[in-house]
């Protein structure tokens, strides 16, 4: 009974004690865990975790074995998803570090080996079980090079770091020694010659873990330089990357059409799915290349094979504001209008259905409606007006039609295409000259074989589109004494929203009430 009540009571001593060194090693060093969990959880190519196990490597061997690292690893990674094989190689990292804790500390070699060894055993076990593949295992060997060099550098980098902080490190730079002070040396170098030993010694450790830092950062730089994404350099790297993610490359070609696009079609072939593929390629030629895409087709030939094409558009910063008037007596307005931005293009479009009142709002708003939709199709511009025009002469009764006016900005070429059928004049201001833009072709829905007014212009940042339904116009055009083209010359300068208020109050000037629907459509490039 004796012998079982020591038992129990060393047992409870033994726990205390292990609590104690825990909540010792929180208080002492609360901000490293909170360091290596965020480190921990980080993981490459979506599938690895090794900073987990560099983590709990170098902690374990300047610090000694700890239950909470365990633990901040552990939740670290379940903090991005359950991950079992991980957990069980953290676990016997730990187990092998508490298993030599009452010994003399192991070289950081052979702990770094001991690590990169459990998670390569461990990953390539699973793999096998899981069906073996050649891209499953150089994964596992570049994961495990990686945490053995990471683990080795990490753990030389903080002991130097430690050295300079506390001053044992001795470097020269910038440091002027006095002839008294040299002689004081002097003096306690002849006393000590186990001193000097280990000075020099000291300071080759130190030089030398310096220089294995300076390499690996000028690695790191090299590594985080982009390459030109029209190099074969690049076409390899990204293969590379692909395969390493279980994506195969059939054909890779990279056009440019001018200084400011960039076009990437891709064949792939992979188990992934089509949306798994092409946001691996963006993020690849994105770390590669330092360009970002954008998937604007894709072909799946098979369930297998998939055919992408991406686009790189620098996007100009584009705006577009509005100020509108309805009719004296309509509940609503019978213009529409709508504007966005989609991957290469920015496109504003105004409707004016003929009349007034509901009737004309419904034509309208179905013909902006249908545009925009059409918009996001592979249809060309002059496929997408002739459909819209056939589908409107379908839909719209006899004496019926709407006004088109369609406006294109293209990121890449830099060029505004505008579309006009029975619309109103288009105004371009640009510094301090005025381009008034007419069209002379009929409304849309009126005749099948369908004719419509285009046009094409360079423009630049700073350039200001105005678009107006004929309503502006018509009640501009009752007085003599005002002219739409001088005016926009005079409040050129103002901003955007200020113009299109300004245009609608000019238009209203003098008129008693709203005599027809109108709107004003401003858009500022820039």
């Amino acid at each position: 009974m004796i012998g079982k009540a020591d038992d129990k009571k060393f047992n409870l001593s033994l726990l205390e004690n292990i609590i104690s060194n825990e909540i010792k090693h929180i208080r002492k060093n609360w901000f490293l865990f909170l360091v290596c969990f965020f480190a921990a959880r980080q993981n490459i190519i979506d599938e690895i975790f090794p900073f987990s196990v560099v983590a709990l490597s170098v902690y374990s061997y300047l610090k000694g074995s700890s239950i909470v690292m365990l633990g901040t690893t552990i939740a670290a990674i379940l903090s991005v998803r359950f991950d079992y094989t991980y957990i069980i190689m953290l676990t016997a990292i730990y187990a092998y570090f508490y298993g030599f804790r009452n010994e003399d500390k192991k070289s950081i070699v052979l702990a770094a080996s001991y690590s990169a060894s459990v998670l390569f055993v461990s990953k390539t076990t699973i793999l096998a079980a899981e069906g073996f593949n050649w891209n499953g295992l150089m994964l596992n060997a570049f994961e495990t090079l990686f945490v053995f060099s990471a683990i080795i550098l990490t753990n030389e980098f903080i002991r130097v770091a430690v050295k300079i902080k506390t001053g044992s490190f001795n470097t020269d730079f910038h440091r002027k020694r006095t002839k008294k002070a040299d002689t004081a040396i002097a003096d306690s170098e002849k006393k000590d010659t186990a001193n000097i030993v280990y000075l020099h010694r000291a300071r080759e450790e130190a030089a030398s873990a310096l220089e294995a830092q300076d390499k690996s950062s000028a690695n790191l730089y090299s590594a985080r330089k982009h390459i030109d994404i029209f190099s074969e350099k690049a076409k390899t790297k990204i293969k590379e990357q692909l395969l390493w993610q279980s994506i195969s490359v059939k054909y890779f070609e990279v056009i440019s059409s001018n200084k400011n696009t960039i076009a990437l079609s891709i064949t792939v072939k992979t188990e992934k799915s089509s949306d798994e593929a092409e946001a691996a390629v963006e993020l690849i030629v994105r770390n590669v290349c330092g360009v970002k895409l954008k998937c604007t087709e894709r072909v799946i030939a098979s369930p297998n094979y998939y055919v992408l094409k991406f686009k790189n558009i620098k996007r100009i910063k584009i705006r577009t504001y509005s100020a509108s008037a309805t009719k004296e007596g309509s509940s609503v307005s019978g213009d529409s209008f709508a504007y966005a931005g989609r991957l290469d293009k920015y496109y504003t479009v105004l409707c004016d259905g003929i009349g007034s009142g509901h009737e004309a709002f419904m034509e309208s708003t179905g013909a902006v409606d249908l545009l925009s939709k059409f918009l996001y199709t592979d249809f060309s511009e002059e496929q997408i007006l002739r459909t819209l025009n056939s589908i409107l002469m379908l839909k719209l009764t006899d004496e019926r039609f709407v006004t088109f006016d369609l406006n294109i900005i293209d990121y890449g070429t830099k060029e505004i295409r505008l579309y006009k059928a029975g619309a109103a004049p288009t105004y371009i201001i640009s510094k301090n000259s005025v381009d008034k833009i007419s069209g002379k072709s009929l409304p849309m829905g009126i005749l099948d074989n369908f004719e419509y007014s285009s046009f094409k212009r360079e423009v630049r940042a700073g350039d200001i589109i105005v678009m107006v339904t004929d309503g502006i116009t018509d009640s501009i055009g009752m007085d003599e004494k005002k002219n739409l083209d001088k005016y926009l010359e005079l409040i050129a300068g103002k901003d955007p929203q200020t113009i299109a208020n300004s245009i609608l109050s000019y238009a209203l000037r003098g008129q008693d009430s709203v005599f027809d629907d109108m709107t004003v459509l401003v858009t500022k490039i820039g």
